[in-house]
């Protein structure tokens, strides 16, 4: 048997009755965080200006589009509910293999709710997309020098929404194996080494199409379509495709049914990329213990990765998805008390108090950073505080708020962010039902769970 329909055979036997308890626990969380970035994300500039598209090519669909009153078809709804989930910055993280929420569970909610599916069919079918995704990312993870050349996310994270998408059509091995020989005929290009030019692209890692992509290839397949069945094996596998050097087979299975990748999953407590998390908490730690304004601050040094001090600086940001890579916007908001906790907002972006504080800020690359960020996936940041008086603070962080290992960002905080996040858009009384049921998602049927979806 083939490398990849051995993995075809094992994700297409995955079950709801299957999974330990946490495990459905933390996929319910997860659903409840994302749903509550798609609501939101729908009204910033990238979900708006993407809006007009889809709705000129889709009509008449049964699929909610989070945060308005359109129903499109499957794969326009899961485009534009990845788009928007992806737009404020707030959706879940795994450090270096970028977002698995936004490329499986809008996937997996348009397709279940399509099919009326049951809500523990959908946690299954998300738990076996964030599973076949991080599983395939690790396994094809590039060595350092290549990562520095060809990076790329929706690339291979394209598995996870074709893998939900395939278990709640109930596809078995054959079918499976045939939907993952074409899903990477559907799969956005590794470009993020381009990213990070100016003006950066609203599309940020494209989930969208990735989700579209990803039901367009099970539908084919449903249809009579065939896929390479070996689309994992050999020196030409999908891991040269995606623009890797290595491949390691073996990390496809490996502790399957014991290592959930779901529960490694962390959830993000500030709406800027991931990896300036730790900078925004070393700087909290330390406005945590010593008592100071921002006038009184002469400058802030923060020392990290060096890819972070390329690419996390420069000009001032000229858009919230340019900010959410920016690190000395991020930590200017902190100290005028308009955390991106909430996400970023436009207004902001004009603030020339804020723009004086960020002008404090300088980055400096740290050697000792690099390599615990490449060897060991950790975000590591040292910020440095110089005061009038002369008194400096410093403090460190490796692990960001909200991922296994670092501060915590456990219900209680995912509900208070969900709430803050849907209220605005739905009403707080539609928020609150939707928080409920969503919460206990394997009782109730797709449709009826997502009822309290209602625009305010």
């Amino acid at each position: 048997m083939s490398l990849t329909q051995d993995v075809a055979g094992t994700i297409a036997r995955l079950t709801y009755d299957a999974l330990p308890q946490n495990v459905c626990d933390k996929a319910k969380l997860l659903v409840l965080d994302l749903v509550g970035c798609m609501i939101a994300g729908s009204r910033t500039r990238g979900a708006v200006q993407l809006m007009p598209h889809l709705t000129t090519t889709d009509s008449g669909g049964c699929c909610t589009v989070f945060g308005t009153s359109l129903r499109f078809h499957p794969g326009n709804a899961a485009h534009a509910n990845a788009n928007s989930a992806s737009m404020l910055t707030l959706d879940d993280s795994y450090v270096l293999f970028g977002h698995p929420g936004s490329s499986v569970i809008p996937a997996a909610l348009a397709v279940a709710e399509e099919i009326d599916a049951s809500g523990k069919d959908l946690l299954a079918a998300i738990v076996g997309g964030y599973e076949m995704s991080l599983r395939l990312g690790a396994a094809i993870r590039p060595s350092e020098k290549r990562d520095r050349e060809v990076k790329g996310l929706g690339t291979w994270q394209i598995y996870g929404a074709c893998t939900a998408a395939g278990l709640l059509h109930r596809f078995n091995a054959e079918q499976m194996a045939d939907a993952y020989g074409l899903v990477p005929m559907h799969a956005p290009l590794p470009f993020l080494r381009k990213f990070h030019s100016r003006p950066m692209s609203l599309l940020k890692n494209n989930y969208g199409w990735a989700n579209k992509g990803a039901i367009m290839a099970v539908d084919l397949v449903r249809t009579g379509f065939h896929g390479n069945r070996t689309i994992f094996d050999g020196d030409d596998g999908f891991w040269v495709m995606a623009g890797s050097d290595r491949f390691d087979p073996d990390g496809m299975l490996d502790r399957w049914g014991e290592r959930y990748f779901t529960l490694e999953t962390g959830f993000r407590a500030f709406g800027v990329c991931r990896w300036i998390h730790t900078s925004i908490d070393a700087l909290r730690s330390i406005l945590a213990r010593q008592t100071f304004t921002r006038d009184d601050i002469v400058s802030i040094r923060v020392e990290t990765v060096s890819e972070f001090v390329r690419d996390f600086n420069g000009p001032w940001p000229e858009s919230t998805i340019e900010a959410a890579f920016h690190i000395p916007y991020a930590l200017a908001l902190e100290l005028h008390d308009k955390s991106s906790s909430s996400g970023l907002r436009e207004e902001d972006l004009a603030d020339e108090e804020l723009k004086k504080t960020a002008a404090k800020i300088s980055l400096s690359s740290d050697a000792s950073a690099d390599e615990k960020f490449y060897a060991k996936k950790l975000l590591p940041a040292r910020v440095t505080v110089a005061l009038k008086n002369g008194a400096t603070h410093s403090a460190e962080a490796e692990i960001p708020t909200g991922a296994p290992g670092g501060p915590a960002f456990g219900q209680a905080e995912i509900e208070a962010k969900f709430l803050s996040l849907a209220t605005p858009h739905i009403g707080e009384a539609n928020a609150k039902r939707l928080m409920g049921d969503l919460l206990q998602l394997e009782a109730l049927s797709v449709r009826k769970a997502l009822q309290f979806c209602v625009v305010a």
